[in-house]
């Protein structure tokens, strides 16, 4: 009965991805445009250059496209609509439903990611396959999938947090937008994060950023030095301490919710 609840909420998210498709299309005609500006802007670096910050050609635009891919997986999200539910009272409905609200909500998450994951793809392709792109083959699949499962729920409690903000404020979208900025620049989005200075990289791998996707496709690239090992932890506190802020925003948010009727 479980599984099939969570198939339910699965499949309803889906359908409702058919019911407005033409928000859905310019999204990702918004997302494949930036793709191809930045892809556009490494290649004309290495007309002039054999190689960047220990990158050649190959590896730099393996890793814009590999990263690509991770950025929309992780950061695929639903949970940008619970602000709105808890302004309008209308989160209520989602609380009285007999399934926990963060798995409700992950459940969601996973539908919107694996759409965006399947067109990430197919653009993908379509760059790889005109431009006759050569990419690096994909190394260390199970230090991958550590980073990137940690990377993925990081994200998710990141955004639950920044949406529960609306349980004492209808301000939510300047610190998500702010969230986001961050986001494009300090998690490697445009370019990898350990070309910057060393001092600059050794204190952005204090913050949650680079382990959204930039070291998933640091490791997919066969990138892996010493810093794994400081690195590897990091990540799992990150993990924990984003998964209990989101928790007690929730818990204490609870205690001073109310809306009007409707």
């Amino acid at each position: 009965m479980l599984m099939r609840k969570y198939w339910q909420i699965f499949a309803t998210t889906i359908k409702e991805y058919f019911a407005y498709r033409l928000n859905f299309v310019l999204w990702r005609l918004r997302m494949f445009i930036s793709l191809i500006v930045t892809f556009f802007l490494w290649v004309a670096v290495f007309q002039k250059n054999l190689s960047f910050a220990g990158y050649d050609k190959k590896n730099l635009l393996s890793y814009i496209l590999y990263a690509n891919l991770i950025f929309n997986f992780v950061l695929g999200t639903r949970t940008v609509d619970v602000a709105a539910e808890i302004n309008d009272g209308s989160i209520i409905n989602t609380i009285l439903k007999p399934v926990s609200f963060f798995r409700f909500y992950l459940i969601k998450d996973l539908a919107d990611k694996l759409i965006n994951i399947a067109f990430s793809l197919f653009e993908v392709f379509l760059v790889v396959y005109f431009f006759k792109v050569q990419l690096v083959l994909p190394k260390n699949p199970l230090i991958f999938l550590f980073f990137f499962g940690s990377g993925l729920f990081i994200s998710f409690f990141i955004s639950l947090s920044l949406s529960f903000i609306g349980f004492w404020t209808t301000e939510v979208w300047a610190p998500r937008f702010i969230f986001l900025m961050m986001v494009f620049f300090l998690s490697g989005a445009y370019f990898p994060l350990d070309a910057l200075p060393k001092p600059v990289y050794q204190l952005l791998l204090l913050t949650p950023f680079p382990y959204l996707f930039f070291l998933p496709t640091k490791v997919l690239l066969g990138k892996i030095d010493q810093t794994i090992f400081f690195q590897a932890p990091m990540s799992l506190i990150w993990l924990v301490l984003s998964y209990t802020i989101a928790k007690q925003m929730w818990k204490q948010g609870n205690k001073s919710f109310s809306f009007w009727g409707r």
